[in-house]
């Protein structure tokens, strides 16, 4: 075998470890996706950390460990800039594991979000919150990509 390939190969093996399902999608069927509300101005308003956190992986949802590889989000509210913070732990007891920022160009546009996060143990709860920019609230739904390892 090639140098190149070798070198190709212990870079992927290094950088993607190897998983032991397909990927899959949660929540799943056609109404499942949740909504997430930015802070209303009495919680601090447009640019704050941002509203409420919303389940999208119940504690007993998925029981391999596994890692969210990307985040469909839609449904938007208005075209405008959404931070969206992911969390795993018990209500009240959230525990930030990644944000990233979504652009929405158009209340249609969906984008499917690659993200980079940790493992995340079997039977944990993930939720998500998110927060505008600027404007008044806004609301968009959110479904997750992942897959056991």
């Amino acid at each position: 075998m090639p140098a190149s390939v070798m070198l190709a190969r212990r870079i992927k093996d290094a950088v993607i470890p190897a998983t032991t399902g397909l990927m899959s999608a949660h929540p799943t069927g056609t109404t499942a996706s949740p909504t997430l509300t930015t802070a209303t101005s009495g919680e601090g308003g447009a640019g704050t950390d941002g509203g409420a956190y919303v389940e999208i992986v119940a504690a007993s949802g998925i029981t391999s460990e596994f890692r969210i590889t990307s985040v469909v989000v839609s449904g938007f509210e208005s075209a405008t800039r959404y931070t969206i913070t992911v969390a795993t732990g018990v209500t009240s007891s959230e525990v930030v594991i990644g944000t990233f920022c979504v652009t929405a160009g158009a209340t249609t546009d969906t984008y499917v979000v690659p993200v980079s996060m940790a493992n995340i143990p079997a039977n944990t709860r993930v939720s998500m919150r998110s927060a505008v920019l600027t404007g008044n609230d806004q609301t968009c739904t959110v479904a997750i990509n992942y897959v056991t390892v």
